[in-house]
């Protein structure tokens, strides 16, 4: 029987919990989680399972399972990974590890000593559409790679809900934008290209979600009279209470449940609450748009963007290589090949995995992880050990300025 606890019961714990309980030899032993609508409702689905609601009390309960869990707040990551390290736990630990360079050191070098399996929750790697890019790389199909141009639009909704209102719009909180939402996009590109990265240049600022470009008569939370709260694309209104509304799946975040309240209690917590705070009035301080620039061993090239402003959810890759290019979108599942003097081919990516998240790619870590668990080896190359975490972060951390 594996045993796994699980500290952090939001929406990212939620999803290995069910990745990893759909396997009948998974126990899950503990659960923690200080907020007590989440630590209710996973007690019901794992009955058998100790509870704890301060991290406090879990870590000084001893060592639980073979396995644990860690989907807590970014800030928590490095604190909590180091205190279940030291009482021989073995880690599912969700990105970003931590915003302190030393940190991570510290930790890789603990994993070491403990002879300790961490593996990082940088899915994408997993997805069956990034796994594709990486095999017809490594098949010589496009010959050496030569550039890379890799984006990603997180969509001006979701953007609103987790960077303006939400847990990671500003740095006490969260880690700095780069880092908490596209340590996943620098981990892809070392991993694609398959070199260490020499040299990278950011630059980004947060351009629009400041109280300059409130319209007026703009009140502090948007169902308290603001007049533009039928018309503002960012209105709690427009978001969240419509039957059509782009974060259906953000409505329990919103609320601080595991899943949507009705939506009269819904809209009475937006009244006044955190999420239902006018995007240019709140405390956030993260950027808005970035972009790097990035030069690898050999002399490959990429460069990466991000931005909020755009309608899409989407990242959009093009590699060229010396005998042909490839691009895709990940939101299609589909992939463009040109090889040089042939014609084009369009490959389907398709997924069997039933946690389809991320394109499927919540549900192949997690696999992957339950192949690890039950005895199955590392492959120190192709999954997100800390190690090969901390070379992707050490790329984020010099774009920061953070070395």
């Amino acid at each position: 029987m594996i045993t796994i606890a699980s500290i952090g019961l939001g929406s990212r714990g939620r999803v290995y919990m069910r990745g990893f309980s759909r396997h009948k030899d998974v126990e899950f032993t503990a659960l923690c989680d200080s907020n007590p609508a989440m630590l209710e409702a996973a007690g019901k689905r794992f009955p058998q399972a100790q509870r704890f609601d301060s991290d406090e009390a879990f870590f000084a309960a001893g060592k639980l399972a073979d396995w644990l869990v860690i989907a807590t707040w970014d800030p928590c990551h490095y604190r909590h990974a180091d205190a279940a390290l030291e009482l021989g736990y073995n880690l599912i630990l969700e990105k970003p590890v931590t915003a302190v360079p030393a940190e991570l050191d510290a930790l890789c070098d603990k994993a070491k000593e403990k002879n300790a399996i961490v593996l990082v929750s940088h899915v994408l790697r997993y997805s069956p559409y990034f796994r594709a890019i990486k095999k017809i790389i490594e098949d010589g199909t496009i010959g050496e790679i030569v550039n890379i141009n890799h984006e990603e639009n997180v969509g001006f909704w979701h953007y609103a809900h987790s960077f303006v209102r939400g847990n990671w719009r500003n740095t006490e909180v969260g880690a700095p934008f780069l880092l908490a939402k596209n340590c996943h996009d620098f981990d892809l590109l070392h991993w694609l290209v398959g070199k260490p990265c020499q040299e990278v240049r950011a630059y980004g600022g947060l351009a629009y979600f400041k109280p300059e470009h409130a319209p007026e008569g703009a009140t502090s939370h948007c169902l308290q009279g603001c007049p533009r709260v039928k018309t503002c694309p960012y209105s709690v209104q427009r978001l969240y209470l419509r039957k059509a509304s782009f974060l259906i799946w953000a409505q329990g975040i919103a609320a601080a449940r595991p899943k949507a309240p009705p939506r009269k209690e819904l809209r009475r917590i937006l009244t006044d609450g955190q999420y239902g705070r006018c995007v240019y009035h709140c405390d956030n301080d993260v950027c808005d748009h970035h972009s790097a620039a990035m030069r690898f061993e050999g002399g490959a090239t990429a460069s990466f963007s991000v931005s909020a402003f755009s309608y899409y959810f989407t990242r959009r890759i093009r590699i060229q290589g010396t005998k042909g290019e490839l691009w895709g979108r990940d939101h299609t599942m589909r992939l463009h090949l040109h090889e040089f003097g042939k014609l084009p081919k369009i490959k389907k990516i398709r997924s069997q995995n039933l946690l389809t998240g991320h394109g499927g790619a919540d549900g192949s870590f997690c696999e992957a992880a339950y192949a690890v668990m039950k005895g199955g080896a590392v492959d120190a190359e192709n999954m997100t050990t800390i190690e090969q975490t901390r070379i992707s972060h050490r790329i984020v951390y010099e774009a920061l300025g953070m070395e």
